[in-house]
């Protein structure tokens, strides 16, 4: 079975924290059908697909998150980062210009979100705290 988690900075305000984790999920499960249900026809309205797989939503505590992302890729993890260069603008062709061709450490990561097999996911996050 899979699991997926995402672990994210904290220490932003509410609204940046749900921005970072809406899109972090919406790149993460990306062409990952397998992972996402179907939509669900209602009496007045059809429902959404959701993911059929949990998501955790973590807290990174000491651990920096390019430490995390790099063990993730090392195990052979799929992992997805977001960076304060994509949360601080509207623009996408912008955004574009200010990652192409950087490595993670010439970019600010406030979050990252890993799927793979509960066992990886488990070794990787087990440690880690629900972020409440």
């Amino acid at each position: 079975m899979n699991k997926s988690a995402i672990i994210i900075n904290p220490d932003q305000p509410t609204g940046l924290l749900a921005n970072a984790v809406a899109c972090i999920t919406s790149g993460l499960f990306l062409n990952g059908e397998e992972h996402v249900g179907e939509a669900i026809i209602g009496s007045d309205v059809t429902y959404i697909p959701i993911t059929k797989i949990p998501i955790l939503i973590l807290k990174p505590g000491n651990t920096p998150l390019i430490d995390l992302c790099q063990k993730a890729l090392q195990s052979g993890l799929k992992c997805m980062i977001f960076t304060r260069e994509a949360q601080s603008t509207t623009n996408y062709e912008e955004y574009i210009q200010r990652v192409k061709g950087k490595s993670m450490n010439e970019v600010t990561i406030v979050g990252l979100g890993v799927i793979g097999s509960e066992d990886k996911v488990n070794s990787l996050t087990g440690n880690l705290q629900m972020l409440r």
